[in-house]
């Protein structure tokens, strides 16, 4: 039953699954265990929920999962009741932290030592676009203390995270609604003199009051008939006629984000911006229309570049057109010239062209799950001529 938050709880039978998969993809990448420590990976598996973990360095909090065996949370002692009212694991091992000399480490190598034995090899998440959440002089000490090979497990989460459930592409839906409610209102309530420090604070609010938890990213850039970055934000800078804004939002409710933008012209736009919104919108329908099981990443990231070069626009180095996204803004895979990697219903991605064009950029993005027979817009899409604020 959906609660007061606006989405269900997760079941037991979501985090069964959860561990179960986890444990066939270690015995495919022979690992005995494996060790999660940063937010997306340990609540993924144990469900626990905290704010406090992932502001702070001083407390590492680990999630062991045993190939054969009873996960084992191995927590410091503040944690404890946050752990047990939030994770459906009660299997829970404290230390009095912070403890510098001794940071649960003491405890893992004691839950290693007990582990059935098969392969040898431990799994931490130290491999692509990881962030272990741990100090890093920990881990060298452990690898030098057990008698077990520490491997890679980021990519067999990565791998895991992938395919979203039902219940966590509807969280994904939910927040794309938040924030497709805050940039219909924006045009609304944005003026001509506004500064973008005042905008991105009021758009904050707008996705808080909307229904989001948290605003964790939200990039803002402007200029005269386009901006120069999309990951800055926000300056002083007063907008004016014939100026272009960006907001670009990851925003998240109930663990999962979102991540879309959304362009505005102050005052009519010119000739060129609109040619470039056009060809950015096109380019955006062809990645949407590509988005089919059995095609790759990288078609993802072709049939939008196919539209923008018939526009008369340089592809150059751009990295990718697009990502997953799910628990992190930015997930496993790009879309990317390089990336083979299959689409399969249940991914989420994002669709995101750009354009550079006389030292400015443009970029577009909409959000999509891929269905059996093609793909779906998690975010409303975005009217193909851009909104004009203070015409």
């Amino acid at each position: 039953m959906t609660d007061a938050r606006g989405y269900e709880p997760f079941d037991q039978a979501e985090f069964d699954h959860r561990i179960e998969r986890a444990r066939r993809a270690m015995e495919e990448n022979k690992l005995d265990a494996i060790v999660v420590s940063s937010e997306a990976n340990l609540e993924y598996l144990s469900g626990m929920v905290t704010q406090f973990a992932w502001v702070t360095p001083t407390r590492p909090f680990f999630f062991v999962v045993p190939r054969d065996g009873e996960p084992t949370a191995v927590i410091p002692g503040i944690g404890y009741t946050n752990w047990q009212d939030t994770s459906w694991c009660q299997n829970i091992i404290t230390w009095p932290s912070p403890r510098p000399g001794d940071e649960g480490i003491s405890i893992l190598k004691a839950l290693f030592a007990s582990l059935r034995r098969k392969h040898g090899r431990i799994g931490f998440e130290i491999g692509p676009e990881s962030r272990i959440g741990m100090p890093v002089a920990d881990l060298w000490r452990l690898k030098s203390e057990i008698d077990f090979e520490i491997a890679d497990c980021q990519m067999l989460m990565a791998n895991l995270r992938v395919i979203k459930s039902p219940a966590e592409i509807a969280r994904i839906r939910l927040m794309c609604g938040i924030a497709g409610r805050a940039f219909a209102e924006l045009p609304r309530t944005a003026r001509i003199g506004d500064s973008e420090r005042k905008i991105h604070r009021e758009f904050i609010a707008s996705l808080i009051l909307n229904g989001a938890d948290a605003v964790p990213y939200l990039a803002i850039g402007s200029g005269r008939g386009g901006y120069t970055s999309i990951i800055m934000g926000p300056t002083d800078r007063v907008l004016a006629r014939g100026d272009v804004l960006i907001l670009d939002t990851g925003s998240k409710v109930g663990g999962y984000y979102c991540d879309y933008d959304r362009n505005f012209a102050f005052g009519n736009p010119s000739d060129q911006v609109v040619r470039v919104h056009e060809a950015l919108w096109l380019a955006t329908e062809a990645g949407i229309a590509a988005a089919r099981p059995g095609k790759t990443a990288a078609d993802l990231f072709y049939a939008q570049a196919n539209v923008l070069s018939s526009h008369g626009h340089k592809v150059g180095n751009v990295g990718r057109f697009g990502h997953g996204l799910g628990k992190i803004v930015t997930e496993f895979p790009s879309n990317a010239p390089g990336d083979r990697t299959f689409l399969r219903p249940g991914m989420v991605f994002t669709i995101e062209p750009s354009v550079d064009y006389d030292g400015k950029i443009m970029a577009h993005e909409e959000n999509i799950v891929i269905t059996e027979d093609g793909a779906e817009l998690l975010s409303p899409r975005a009217p193909r001529e851009i909104p004009v604020i203070g015409a």
